[in-house]
């Protein structure tokens, strides 16, 4: 007894409509709780497919116009659609030439009614619906390159593959048998299209949600792990990060180095210059400690005008002349401060452990104590708790008699 139920054409586009209408409320559901403007244009891109679909089981000799002009049609306006979300994602924006495929689609209206159309409403059907997908493809697979998250890759991946089936459906539909008849939905090219398209649906339905969520995911976390005025970790973050980091280093046996800074005079920046004046220096301070220091250092603001720096693999003989770099970059930020030539500098202390066995808080200690000493001995210079000092000249600090004049009537604190 034959089991086998072979699925019809107009069984497979009930299917696909019934997706693409889930996928388009699930989308738009998402948008209003999200207000991302990638997942509008992808549930507008699938509420076309949910009219198109629709229309073409509708489909009759005597309504090719409307029923397969049309209908076809909105399936070219869906990836136009899917496009321009995979732009929103990717943060860029689809130029307007684009609109220009659907003026391709429009003057198939000039063809010949009484010619068999069938095979060229095909070729340019799948030719621009190719086209669409390969673009939104290129747009998302670009985010490999900004450590972007995984799913919007494989969402990338899943337009590609839709984007080549169609490029190779384009070259094959002038082979005899395979592409048959848009009413009656004959040829196998077109039942594969149909078939094709229902995997394609779910796979791009469920990625784009998941790329939407992962990405809000990671902002959350970043908003918990990071400052909010330098984007440099937080205490807690960085506490967190520098045990799973200094695990490796000990195992490893490598070299680690904690550096602690601050700007110095910094309460004297604050009450001659003002706090957005000390914002900007510490902003200007965080930036120049993540450039000069490798990518796998972790950059945390402790509290106030406090960093630090935790450094993995750097040979201690190297920290002098990564002290030398911060301290001149952050005396030349003063420039243009506060609409004036601000003298600026920074006191940082060091504290290494050779082989990484050495715990956090014994490094803190050390650290700080070196810091204390770089301004014991003057400020705008690097202390390693190992005693090698490192100054770098920058004239006499103008905050100096800032601070002064701000001790007036407070000689009992300051003294």
């Amino acid at each position: 007894m034959n089991l086998s139920m072979p699925i019809d054409a107009v069984t497979m586009l009930l299917m696909t409509q019934a997706i693409a209408l889930v996928a388009a409320l699930v989308l738009a559901a998402e948008w209003r709780l999200a207000k991302v403007r990638s997942l509008a244009w992808w549930s507008g891109g699938f509420a076309t497919i949910v009219v198109g679909s629709g229309m073409s089981v509708l489909r009759t000799a005597d309504s090719f116009l409307l029923y397969v002009w049309l209908a076809n049609g909105l399936l070219v306006v869906a990836h136009l659609l899917f496009a321009k979300g995979a732009a929103a994602f990717a943060g860029r924006r689809l130029p307007s030439i684009w609109l220009g495929v659907l003026l391709v689609w429009v003057a198939l209206l000039g063809t010949d009614p009484a010619s068999d159309r069938t095979a060229l409403f095909g070729l340019l059907n799948s030719a621009l619906v190719a086209i669409l997908s390969l673009k939104a493809a290129s747009l998302l697979l670009s985010l490999r390159r900004t450590s972007e998250v995984r799913d919007a890759v494989r969402l990338g991946h899943i337009f590609l593959g839709h984007g080549i089936f169609y490029l190779a459906k384009s070259g094959l539909i002038f082979m005899p048998g395979l592409f048959v008849s848009l009413v009656g939905f004959k040829g196998l090219l077109i039942k594969a299209s149909l078939y094709e398209g229902i995997l394609v649906e779910v796979s791009l339905a469920l990625l784009m949600l998941a790329a939407v969520r992962h990405r809000r995911e990671r902002q959350i976390t970043a908003l918990a792990e990071r400052d909010s005025l330098t984007g440099a970790y937080n205490r807690r973050a960085f506490e967190a990060k520098a045990a799973a980091g200094m695990a490796l280093a000990r195992r490893a046996g490598q070299p680690v180095a904690l550096l602690l800074c601050d700007v110095d005079h910094f309460k004297a920046v604050n009450d001659g210059f003002g706090h957005a004046t000390g914002d900007r220096l510490l902003s200007g301070l965080a930036g120049i400690l993540t450039d000069c220091v490798p990518a796998d250092a972790l950059v945390a603001r402790l509290g106030g005008d406090e960093f630090a720096v935790l450094l993995f693999g750097l040979p201690p003989e190297n920290l002098p002349a990564l002290g030398r770099r911060i301290c001149h970059r952050f005396a030349q930020s003063g420039a243009g401060v506060a609409g004036a030539s601000l003298q600026v500098s920074t006191s940082i202390g060091a504290a290494t452990s050779i082989t990484g066995t050495e715990e956090l808080p014994h490094l803190f200690d050390r650290a700080d104590r070196a810091l204390y000493d770089a301004k014991r001995k003057g400020r705008n210079r690097m202390s390693v708790e190992s005693g090698v000092d490192l100054s770098v000249a920058t004239p006499p600090l103008r905050l100096a008699k800032v601070a002064r004049r701000a001790c007036v009537g407070c000689q009992e604190v300051c003294s």
